[in-house]
């Protein structure tokens, strides 16, 4: 009997790396947030200080006599700092020596959108000479860091399934599922920390299981308990929400190693993890002491007062009912609302294993359990969730590519008029909100209304009155037959010697 492993003679990886990373590269945008400007600070001056952009965002605060910082972990900008200074900065460079009058500064213009304050920082930009630099910046890091980021994830996705599988072309299309059907394509349009974390947990559950199939009592090596434990203690450099997983995944290993040897393997598993999270929490305290003169304290202790900062203990209080509900259905941030798709993992329990099928067992279900479920009552504490509505699904996405393995048993089982409907449906949700970077119902009807387009068309669209530059008519279409023709290209090959 063939191997269908390998359906393709030719090998498929790199096309599909190059694929995902060449879409999301299309689907990148502009918007500047906080990590950009630390991660420019990096990459320019090696500072942890971001003085030079004081007041552009309400996320950078002062500390007086201190300088001026973000007010998140900085794990995502000292990982974009080093393509920034590699590969970007030196494109920017090159720009302003041949068009010096980009980084004058400049009257103040329109930026045609309704929401005020985008005309404000677009202005505000305007005024330091900043507004076409800070967005090459924002746009650069997406390309050189977080769509590569998002077409390895899918690569290792590709590799994890086939193995799984034994079936390379049902193997190929979940990972096309997973890059473009769930909230990974929508977070990939710039550099975002939960984009960051969600990339890291796959990577930790990868090394936990293996990406090749090995006998399930085949204990784990000491190196790779220190691995899993290192990347989500990297994870918390990115963001606190890395708590819930940090100890769902050490109760794991404690659990694990308990089952295998007794509570002493299950303390050695566990401080074997902790150990390895202990080297990269130095980073974070590292920081925290060089910017705020306090290891332990974060930023949020320090950031003036706002509306949510107040309630409870620096932004947390008990998960209230409206964020459980919205992070999960609420259609300008909800979870499901973004991708139903994944609902299906919570059919995974009850769908028969089939011979010569891949699931999941019934520990590993369980521990993907206990992260969401910690991921969504620390996201329903955190009263900073209340405002998503501005940016799309966001705090749950760190658990996005757990759930989409524990679903991918019950797409392979379902009637595939039934996967198509699901999958087809759940496309098109997300081609919509990552094309308009709207919730749900406005995406949807925006593409119906106004057709197809691209974040970075909307963005020249809405400032091109203060630039004199109009966009060619169709330039949406003239994109995308050219990324067609070069996917086409690029699979030529493959495909045909997949008949």
């Amino acid at each position: 009997m063939a191997d269908r492993r390998y359906t393709f003679a030719r090998p498929v990886g790199w096309r599909l790396f190059f694929s995902v990373w060449l879409v999301y590269s299309v689907f990148a945008t502009t918007n500047v947030v906080r990590e950009t400007y630390l991660a420019i600070s990096l990459g320019e001056r090696f500072s942890v200080r971001v003085d030079k952009y004081r007041g552009l965002h309400n996320d950078l605060f002062e500390m007086p006599g201190r300088g001026w910082y973000i007010n998140n972990n900085p794990g995502t900008s000292f990982v974009a700092a080093i393509p920034y200074a590699l590969l970007v900065r030196p494109v920017i460079a090159l720009a302003t020596r041949m068009r010096p009058e980009i980084v004058a500064p400049k009257p103040p213009a329109t930026y045609d959108d309704p929401r005020p304050n985008r005309t404000w920082f677009m202005n505000e930009a305007r005024s330091r000479g900043l507004d076409i630099v800070l967005p090459m910046a924002a746009l650069g890091t997406a390309v050189t860091l977080v769509a590569p980021l998002g077409a390895l994830a899918a690569l290792l996705m590709f590799m994890f399934l086939r193995e799984r599988l034994s079936d390379e072309r049902q193997a190929l299309s979940l990972a096309l599922v997973f890059a473009f059907a769930t909230p990974m394509l929508f977070r990939s349009a710039f550099l975002n920390q939960n984009l960051l974390l969600a990339h890291l947990v796959l990577i930790a559950w990868l090394l936990k299981v293996g990406l090749n199939p090995r006998p399930r009592e085949a204990p784990p090596e000491a190196g790779t308990l220190f691995a899993i434990g290192a990347v989500l203690g990297f994870g918390l450099v990115v963001d606190y929400s890395a708590i819930p997983l940090l100890l769902a995944f050490g109760f794991w290993m404690l659990a694990d190693g308990w089952r295998r040897g007794g509570f002493g393997v299950g303390i050695r598993y566990a401080a074997l993890y902790t150990a390895g999270a202990m080297t990269c929490f130095a980073i974070l305290f590292g920081y925290q002491w060089i910017a705020f003169g306090h290891p332990l304290w974060p930023a949020q202790r320090y950031m003036p007062p706002t509306e949510f900062s107040v309630r409870g203990w620096l932004g947390f209080t008990a998960p209230t009912a409206e964020l459980l509900w919205g992070n999960l259905f609420d259609p300008r941030y909800g979870l499901f609302a973004f991708c139903p798709l994944l609902l299906a993992a919570f059919a995974a329990p009850f769908v028969r294993r089939r011979a010569h099928t891949w699931s999941m067992s019934a520990a590993e279900l369980s521990w993907i359990g206990a992260a969401f479920v910690g991921l969504l009552l620390f996201s329903s504490a955190t009263q900073f969730a209340n405002l998503q509505w501005n940016t799309g699904v966001r705090y749950m996405v760190p658990v996005v590519p757990l759930l989409f393995l524990a679903s991918v048993p019950v797409l392979v089982a379902m009637p595939r008029l039934v996967r198509g409907t699901l999958v087809g449906l759940t496309l098109i949700l997300s081609f919509a909100v990552s094309m308009t970077r709207e919730d749900v119902p406005t995406a949807l009807q925006l593409v119906l209304s106004d057709g197809p387009t691209l974040p970075i068309l909307l963005v020249l669209d809405r400032v091109s009155s203060g630039y004199s530059f109009q966009l060619p008519s169709g330039s949406f279409w003239l994109i995308a037959l050219t990324i067609v023709a070069i996917l086409s290209l690029t699979w030529r090959k493959a495909l045909r010697s997949a008949r």
